[in-house]
């Protein structure tokens, strides 16, 4: 696998992180903190996401195909991941269902927005470079998202669920800098590529 290649997985294993982190408790953390917050407004709120993402991804998706130069998605993916670093600080300041409604679907808009970016930066190290696949790599971020899962509970039943959510905010915003500096080196045909 190829150093391009394997810094953009690294990079997508910080969200997988700062997912793994935040899953356990945000059921949790919206029935606990969010007055009239129920099991079934917890599924509202993650279909609203769900929604969103299904929605805005193939005109995202369209806009990129489109892009041959690649700039209109590198504006995509700073808006987007501005969208995904704020999410988990927005849950800090919501105050009932409604601003989680709105933040879920900002988080959506987020997460569709960045996906062709991470879509080309895959696609385009792959055709410069050939390079097998690597399943390892997508496992062992997967488990270690399992992991972090156990501790963001324990992170959020020892230091409270702000702390995480702090946390969490932090992760993504490392991942976001990767993927926008790996971007802004590979992603853009305004000069030769060259992957070592």
């Amino acid at each position: 696998m190829n150093r391009w290649l394997r810094t953009i997985i690294q990079g997508d294993m910080f969200y997988l992180i700062a997912f793994g982190l935040l899953t356990p408790i945000f059921a949790l953390f919206l029935i606990d903190r969010i007055p009239n917050a129920s099991l079934l407004t917890v599924g509202i709120a993650e279909a609203i996401f769900l929604m969103t993402l299904a929605i805005l991804r193939p005109f995202t998706q369209l806009s990129s195909q489109s892009d041959t130069k690649g700039f209109r998605t590198q504006y995509l993916l700073w808006f987007g991941s501005a969208l995904i670093v704020l999410a988990p600080f927005l849950y800090l300041l919501s105050r009932d269902m409604l601003d989680i409604y709105v933040i879920q679907m900002i988080y959506g808009i987020g997460v569709a927005f960045c996906e062709p970016a991470w879509s080309r930066l895959v696609s385009q190290t792959c055709a410069i470079s050939p390079t097998k696949y690597n399943e390892p790599y997508y496992t062992t971020g997967t488990l270690a998202a399992a992991g972090l899962a156990a501790m963001g509970g324990f992170i959020a039943q020892e230091q409270g669920i702000p702390a995480l959510l702090i946390y969490v905010g932090a992760t993504l915003f490392c991942a976001a800098i990767i993927m926008i500096l790996i971007y802004n080196r590979i992603g853009l045909k305004t000069h030769k590529q060259q992957l070592w």
